[in-house]
């Protein structure tokens, strides 16, 4: 008996793929989504399985970036298809087209979970907000061009006449494809510069037709863009993430419109108001000033009549002056006489004069007694007319007897 043929793993695996390709042609499976991964790639993968079976699922990135909506774990979602086999692990699996959440419900959930996600990474926070500039002179719309939302943008601009210049940005706001047009269409207005503000919307629709605004790229976009924005997305009871994004949010476009011209229209009236104002206090001013120049020019004095006034000023400072001079002078002149004859008391030769005479030894010592000298010493007698030699021929004791 001949063996049967022997099949490598990667042939029998091969002969199993092409099996369930041709035997399922692309079909819609219904289950539960489980451990849902996206990579940096864009690639998403994850489980779809139901209470007695699971089957593993891929979604390439040109298929992921259409959804209109994040999936997550726990949604209920119907899954279209390719069955295939996955050869490096030898497991089947389905590749996903399309992906719809399962009810309205579903989405829902998909978005609240969404919602706290962006939420706890502070997008929605408050002190993101920024306020939106005075003085508006160019707004950005990023709106489908056939819609209602730029017209009725439009209307209120020429009926307030503000002047405004409108950018239109367009972009599709509904179905697959909405999603990353939204985004091209913010980054297309940021990159041109020179847009004050950009609106972000569409008139009214039925939940599912707002997604697009919910979808986590476009709020991402809203969130990050350097130009203040306004989310205007349907009606007042339809809240789309990007309202919660935004900068400012508006119940309509109109709405949105509405804010911007108004407050234009606000800060012209306030600066007329402050001109009027500013007017009034400087007529007030010039009135003040008028009048002092009228009180000062009543109070004006002749400069003849200054000049005179400055003379007579000078002169008695002069004659003060003059007078202060000659007191000092006396002053100065008895103070040098009496100086004088202190000095003149003091000097030797007025001493000399007197009858006295100054006994020096050889070597310039005064002789004050006669302990000084000895018997036969010469000494030098210095006399008001001159100086004489003497040799002491005794030493007598003086009248005290010492």
């Amino acid at each position: 008996m001949d063996r049967p043929a022997v099949l490598t793993v990667s042939q029998l695996t091969r002969l199993v793929k092409t099996a369930l390709e041709q035997a399922f042609p692309p079909i819609w499976v219904e289950g539960e989504i489980s451990g849902f991964r996206e990579y940096a790639s864009g690639h998403c993968y994850f489980t779809l399985k139901d209470h007695d079976a699971q089957i593993s699922a891929v979604m390439f990135k040109r298929e992921a970036v259409r959804l209109p909506f994040r999936p997550v774990d726990g949604m209920h979602v119907l899954v279209f298809g390719r069955i295939t086999v996955y050869e490096k692990r030898g497991i089947y699996q389905i590749v996903a087209e399309d992906v719809e959440p399962r009810g309205v419900g579903a989405i829902q959930e998909a978005l609240r979970k969404l919602r706290d996600k962006l939420e706890g990474e502070g997008l929605f926070a408050p002190e993101r907000k920024r306020a939106l500039p005075l003085m508006v002179a160019k707004v950005g719309v990023v709106t489908s061009p056939s819609g209602a939302a730029i017209r009725d943008i439009l209307k209120v601009f020429q009926g307030h006449d503000t002047a405004i210049h409108v950018i239109l940005s367009p972009t599709a706001v509904q179905g697959a494809e909405a999603p990353s047009s939204i985004v091209e269409a913010i980054q297309s207005l940021v990159s041109l510069g020179g847009v004050d503000v950009i609106i972000v919307g569409r008139g009214g629709g039925s939940f599912e037709d707002l997604l697009a605004f919910s979808d986590e790229s476009v709020v991402r976009t809203v969130a990050e863009s350097p130009i203040p924005t306004i989310s205007a997305v349907g009606h007042e009871v339809d809240v789309a993430l990007t309202d919660l994004a935004a900068d400012v949010r508006a119940a309509t476009p109109t709405a949105a419109a509405q804010i911007i011209a108004l407050a234009r229209l606000d800060l012209i009236s306030d600066v007329g108001q402050i001109a009027l104002r500013m007017a009034s206090a400087m007529s007030l001013v010039l009135d003040d000033a008028a009048g002092r120049v009228r009180s000062a020019e009543d109070r004006l004095v002749h400069p003849r009549y200054l000049l005179v006034q400055g003379r007579m000023r000078l002169d008695d400072q002069a004659y003060r002056l003059q007078t202060l001079l000659q007191s000092g002078l006396v002053r100065r002149r008895g103070d040098m006489d009496r100086l004088n004859g202190m000095l003149t008391s003091l000097d030797p030769l007025a001493v000399l004069k007197r009858g006295y005479a100054l006994v020096q030894k050889g070597d310039g010592e005064v002789v004050r007694g006669p302990e000084q000298v000895e018997v036969e010493e010469r000494l030098a007698v210095t006399l008001s007319g001159g100086k004489i030699g003497v040799e002491v021929t005794d030493k007598g004791k003086g009248s005290s007897g010492k």
